[in-house]
């Protein structure tokens, strides 16, 4: 995906030097206070890391000195690595739109349950703002750093009262298509409020004609649409159709050491066959013999291949032989986890099951289908492993890869 912003960052290396002329005075304001004291380049410690900074002040440049007309007529999008931060940066969007665009409403979209999750534990009482250092007094005081939030599909909602009267709406993009009644009622909520700035979190999922035609929908009521995605270049090749302006990947996050360098183990494949059966058919294939660029064309539902119990048994042996190795590595400081994607949700469920019984290894299984106690064992993970029995396993699907940049 194109970097639509390469061609101003001269100008907006200037802009910055120069003091950020043609600013509102509010956003100047606002800025001021979240700039280091010592350098007014850089963010003030305890509130944005420095890629967060340059992807906020990106964001500030191209709504109000570029424009719509210049760029982001769809939105704009920021590709940030996975467990780069995007939730900080929305936040300080949010404060900024707020605070100096008096923004009233806004509305995140995401893609599934755990990045959900995650959000409402973000956003719940403002917590991101408050760990962040993201509202000063000044407008804490004036109420504008009031962010109440409702949850759609928590339970908690209560229909167009709590659209109409939230500040913060955290959901589905599913939940507004117009093929269900529920959806065509939270959309004429939002439609009948007053404009409202949307975030796409993980916006690599927003190529699909329902979602396209529920955003062009939303359009005339959207200030300003911001994207957030760390991988928005599709095997597909569809892309979503806003203007990236920032890039922050994984060779930038680990030169800042805000990942870790990965190892990447190579057993000897030639040990284990790869068998899958399709659990509809009975048909049995080897893993060359399928198709997989069909399996996600299909998508996750469609998909029921099974990997067969003898490879599925070699593939734990060799996984967990690393996970001991990890262990000793760790020596009692940390519980390392195994984290398995499998194929289908039939697969997880084998893949945990032989874990759990087979191999005697505590593990958690997270899908769409989990119930809440098992999705609030997911996120608690972190807690979990700092007791007597820490789960030393967790088993989910591709389509829920999503999600699990978590600090613990």
């Amino acid at each position: 995906m194109f970097n639509q912003f390469a061609k101003h960052e001269d100008e907006f290396r200037d802009w910055r030097r120069d003091g950020m002329p043609g600013l509102k005075a509010d956003s100047y304001k606002y800025i001021d206070f979240l700039t280091s004291p010592d350098d007014d380049q850089e963010p003030r410690s305890g509130t944005l890391w420095l890629h967060q900074w340059e992807s906020f002040l990106r964001v500030v440049y191209a709504h109000e000195i570029l424009g719509k007309a210049e760029i982001g007529a769809d939105g704009l999008l920021l590709n940030i690595v996975t467990g780069g931060g995007k939730t900080a940066v929305i936040a300080a969007i949010i404060a900024w739109l707020r605070i100096a665009h008096n923004v009233q409403k806004f509305v995140m979209l995401c893609p599934n349950l755990i990045v959900r999750d995650r959000l409402e534990d973000d956003f719940q009482g403002g917590k991101v703002f408050k760990v962040r250092d993201l509202l000063p007094h000044w407008a804490i005081e004036t109420g504008l750093g009031n962010f109440e939030l409702t949850t759609l599909g928590s339970g908690r909602e209560g229909g167009w009262a709590d659209l109409l009267g939230a500040s913060v709406i955290l959901g589905n993009i599913h939940q507004f298509y117009q093929s269900n009644k529920s959806g065509q009622s939270n959309l004429s909520a939002l439609m009948n409020g007053p404009d409202f700035a949307l975030f796409n979190d993980e916006a690599h999922n927003s190529p699909a004609p329902e979602y396209d035609a529920t955003l062009m929908r939303m359009r005339e009521k959207i200030i300003l649409r911001v994207d957030t995605t760390a991988t928005p270049d599709r095997a597909d090749g569809k892309a979503p159709d806003s203007a990236m302006i920032y890039e922050y990947g994984v060779t930038d996050a680990l030169h800042d050491g805000i990942i870790k360098t990965p190892v990447v183990y190579q057993p000897d494949i030639k040990t284990v066959q790869l068998t899958y059966t399709d659990a509809r058919t009975g048909e049995q294939r080897k893993v060359e013999e399928i198709d997989w660029e069909e399996v996600d064309r299909l998508g996750l539902n469609a998909t029921q291949w099974v990997t067969d119990d003898e490879p599925m048994r070699q593939q734990m042996a060799i996984a967990l032989r690393r996970l001991e190795e990890q262990e000793r590595r760790a020596k009692g400081r940390y519980q390392p986890i195994l984290f398995v994607i499998a194929v289908c949700k039939m697969d997880a469920q084998k893949a945990e099951q032989t874990l759990n019984k087979y191999f005697k290894v505590k593990t958690l299984l997270v899908t769409e289908d989990s119930d809440e106690a098992d999705r609030q064992k997911a996120r608690d993970l972190g807690k979990q492993q700092r007791t007597g029995k820490p789960y030393k396993a967790v088993v989910s699907v591709a389509m829920l890869r999503e999600g699990w940049d978590v600090p613990e």
